[in-house]
């Protein structure tokens, strides 16, 4: 088979196969009641994304243990979003949004194109941040370990390495036979699924169903807002 125009797609997980906000709300529901009237879940979600990509380094340098990590940050984006919450309040939200990861479902139309890019021939992998274990079981949760084979699921706690450090994209094309030219990463987060990607000399496709502005001056090849347009995009 001529392989010669084959890419190797790799996927991020949290919030590009599956709606990362859906477990959050509901975990916050469950904990807190809150008035839903005066309250954005995508905008409170959003700080506490950029509060785990914050306090993410210090995790990995053995700064700050997983759990205290999880709460901080849900202290820090709730105290920048203007509601109090205790340091209980925020533990219990934890653990209830981390329960509630299991049982996810993919974003419309994410596990059609990765059945379609695996007919087509390409490599398709994920590449995501997070304990080895945790990402796995959503992974298994999504059915995801059924359609891609083990060695081309990275995950930073497991590598030793972590988006958005172009590194992570370099030790997955040495590891998957792949080169960085022909390789095309479908990320959410700007800094470290664009940027980083980017700087490993990847093309990027930005997914974008919210409609945030970018980060830096960084110009991903595809900007897309639903796996309808994703499908429509010319890739290959």
């Amino acid at each position: 088979m001529d392989n010669s125009n084959k890419l190797a797609v790799f996927f991020d997980l949290d919030d590009t196969l599956y709606d990362h906000l859906v477990p959050f709300r509901e975990a916050v529901r469950e904990v807190l009641a809150p008035d839903e009237d005066s309250l954005d879940y995508a905008e409170l979600f959003y700080k506490v994304r950029h509060h785990s990509d914050q306090l993410w380094p210090k995790y990995l340098r053995g700064e700050l243990e997983l759990e205290e990590t999880r709460v901080q940050r849900l202290e820090l984006a709730f105290a920048e979003y203007g509601m109090d919450l205790s340091r209980e309040q925020a533990a219990q939200v934890q653990a209830s949004y981390i329960g509630r990861q299991y049982s996810i479902q993919f974003i419309d139309g994410v596990e059609e194109q990765l059945r379609r890019f695996i007919a087509l021939g390409h490599k398709v992998g994920i590449i995501t941040n997070g304990p080895k274990a945790h990402q796995m079981s959503k992974l298994r949760g999504l059915g995801i370990d059924k359609l891609i084979p083990e060695e081309m699921i990275f995950i930073s706690d497991a590598v030793g390495l972590a988006k958005p450090d172009p590194e992570i994209f370099a030790h997955v094309n040495r590891v998957s036979g792949t080169t960085a030219e022909n390789s095309l990463y479908v990320g959410d987060t700007w800094n470290n699924d664009v940027v980083g990607a980017l700087a490993a000399g990847w093309k990027v496709c930005w997914y974008n169903p919210r409609g945030r502005q970018p980060g830096t001056g960084h110009s991903p090849s595809f900007t897309f807002a639903s796996y309808q347009e994703f499908s429509e995009l010319p890739l290959i």
